[in-house]
């Protein structure tokens, strides 16, 4: 299968998009750079403002119009938060999108291809092995997930939830193999890296 992935927003959605790359190439898939050669796309939307919701409606139906055969898997935050509106979105037929909130992203990968894989499980690969990854020395790594603060003005606790911290081996493994794979520098993301390890009792974060 080919698969074109797209997203917007933060280094966090871009260690994740870099993330189901690796897992779709680990089963064999195709990653390629353009719409019209996919058989399915996957969006990893923003929802941190308005207008990153309007460039998320707008890819998601771009990409549609692209290629009107292919598959859409649009997950992020504002899959998250507006699932029915992104459902109907003008002249995509329903059955063409496939929603998957980010509680449900780790998966994502599984959900399309229908084999199952490890949230966190990958192999060392080529960097130019994917869109966007060529010449690239530096690979974003998501640490932790949500946040608790739950600020009026901020969307992140209702797009993201709580916060939620990957144990230190995971982290490592995910490293390990990025190394191997020819990165030289791993940038640590997440919604609130200050509150890394509070969830399970480890205060020290990640020092």
């Amino acid at each position: 299968m080919k698969v074109h992935l797209r997203m917007l927003g933060c280094r966090l959605n871009q260690s994740e998009i870099d993330m189901m790359a690796r897992q779709l190439q680990v089963q064999g898939h195709e990653i390629v750079d353009t719409a019209e050669q996919a058989d399915w796309f996957v969006v990893n939307t923003c929802a941190v403002t308005q207008d990153a919701v309007r460039s998320s409606r707008r890819l998601v139906r771009d990409l549609h119009h692209a290629n009107t055969t292919a598959q859409i898997s649009v997950t992020g935050c504002y899959a998250q938060i507006a699932p029915e509106e992104i459902r109907t979105l003008p002249g995509i037929p329903a059955e063409s999108i496939h929603i998957v909130d980010n509680h449900g992203k780790d998966t994502l990968v599984e959900k399309i291809t229908g084999v199952r894989v490890q949230p966190f499980d990958h192999e060392p690969i080529s960097r130019d092995a994917y869109p966007g990854a060529a010449g690239r020395t530096r690979a974003f790594v998501k640490v932790q997930d949500g946040c608790d603060n739950a600020c009026t003005f901020c969307v992140t606790t209702v797009a993201r939830g709580e916060g939620r911290s990957r144990t230190i081996a995971e982290i490592v493994q995910e490293i390990r193999a990025l190394h191997a794979s020819g990165y030289q520098e791993a940038v640590l993301t997440g919604v609130h890296l200050g509150s890394y390890g509070y969830d399970f009792g480890n205060e020290a974060g990640l020092i």
